[in-house]
């Protein structure tokens, strides 16, 4: 995919937007839609991902797209016509669509590594804002970014869709539970058949890497299994299956592997890999203890004695599965007030945001640009977002 960079603007400007809807108590506020109104949106990024989202939106009772902003033309006169009942109005410049549209609620679905650029001046103006998962590519601007959430009074959801996922959900409830006892090990492997393309995915201030950009799906999964305790360290190693030149700017990892260690030596070993043959793509996220084991791709347990139980549903090869249901749970908490904390929050992706930045800094050093093998602790990240 090629996504084009936002061109960098000053985004600080706090006017405040004018409120179409309910105001809880005061402008300061987040603004509410009445439940017998519709949900008045707006759309900033409109390629890939954003255009997916949006042709799910269109189809969401109860909603109206106002507005869609790209820097691209067509990319805004594309997304006019899949939103056209709507007769939304087209932006190049996403501070204008801000000012001049009265909105609800602000999709984001720009390259990762304008997140922050793009979802700050939504909080700053207490417009409710779904952005795109990882929440950045550096950790500076992440920081900014879990700062202005912190401090917004809207709903700041992102989008790692498996929390709104049927079969993760209730996998994940069942081990919480504490019926099976302490977790031992912990699993994952995401491979795909394609080699790394151009675009901003392979640039690493745009995508961050691989493991940053896609994998974070599964940073995010067993970080929530561990009840979003942050590892204590991480080794990897990792490198490009093609030659480049030496000189050549910083692209992506195209496999990986890493090892994880969360509190109670818990282990996470993941592997990433965009080359292989057809039969052998896969995703297999596991979890283990000293009896028993849970597949959370399956979400089905096994037992000794060979005996299984089916948790909840097969998400298969459906990687995308519980994307309607987040788009819909954004709605109806910008149509109830914004009184539900998100279930993909600023704080839960915070942590696995941060745990892509730790296994990218276990295989490499970006600023040399060499992939180079190391022990990373958490606190070596440099996070000033703390809790």
């Amino acid at each position: 995919m090629n996504r084009s960079n936002l061109a960098r603007r000053a985004f600080l400007r706090k006017t405040a937007v004018g409120a179409s809807a309910l105001a809880l108590g005061s402008a300061a506020k987040a603004r509410a839609a009445a439940r017998s109104d519709e949900v008045v949106l707006g759309f900033i990024g409109c390629g890939g991902r954003g255009s997916t989202l949006l042709q799910k939106i269109v189809r969401t009772e109860g909603v109206r797209v106002a507005a869609v902003c790209d820097l691209r033309t067509e990319r805004v006169a594309a997304a006019q016509e899949t939103a056209r009942r709507f007769s939304p109005k087209g932006y190049t410049n996403f501070e204008e669509m801000l000012d001049k549209e009265k909105l609800d609620g602000v999709i984001v679905a720009t390259e990762v590594g304008n997140h922050a650029k793009t979802a700050i001046p939504v909080l700053e103006r207490n417009i409710h804002c779904f952005c795109e998962k990882p929440l950045e590519t550096t950790v500076e601007r992440m920081d900014a970014f879990v700062r202005a959430a912190r401090k917004s009074k809207a709903i700041c959801q992102i989008g790692f869709q498996r929390h709104y996922n049927d079969g993760y959900v209730k996998a994940i409830e069942k081990i919480h539970s504490g019926d099976l006892g302490k977790i031992a090990f912990l699993q994952g492997q995401w491979s795909w058949v394609w080699e790394i393309g151009g675009g901003w995915v392979a640039d690493m201030d745009l995508g961050g890497g691989e493991l940053v950009e896609q994998a974070g799906h599964h940073m995010d999964v067993m970080a929530w299994v561990m009840k979003y305790q942050h590892p204590i360290d991480c080794v990897a190693m990792a490198n490009i299956s093609r030659e480049i030149p030496a000189d050549s700017k910083p692209t992506s990892e195209d496999h990986a592997g890493l090892l994880f260690r969360f509190p109670g030596n818990v282990i996470f070993s993941y592997t990433h890999l965009f080359f292989c043959p057809e039969p052998f793509q896969l995703e297999r996220m596991l979890v283990y203890g000293q009896t028993w084991g849970i597949d959370l791709v399956k979400s089905e347990l096994y037992l000794k004695g060979n005996k299984t139980e089916r948790l909840g549903e097969d998400s298969g090869t459906d990687w995308g599965k519980g994307t309607n249901e987040e788009l819909e749970a954004f709605v109806e908490n910008i149509r109830s007030g914004g009184k539900e904390k998100p279930r993909s929050n600023i704080e839960t992706a915070r942590i696995a945001t941060l745990m892509c930045f730790m296994g990218r800094a276990a295989f490499r050093d970006v600023k040399s640009n060499k992939f180079e093998p190391r022990l990373v602790k958490w606190e070596d990240l440099g996070s000033t977002t703390e809790p």
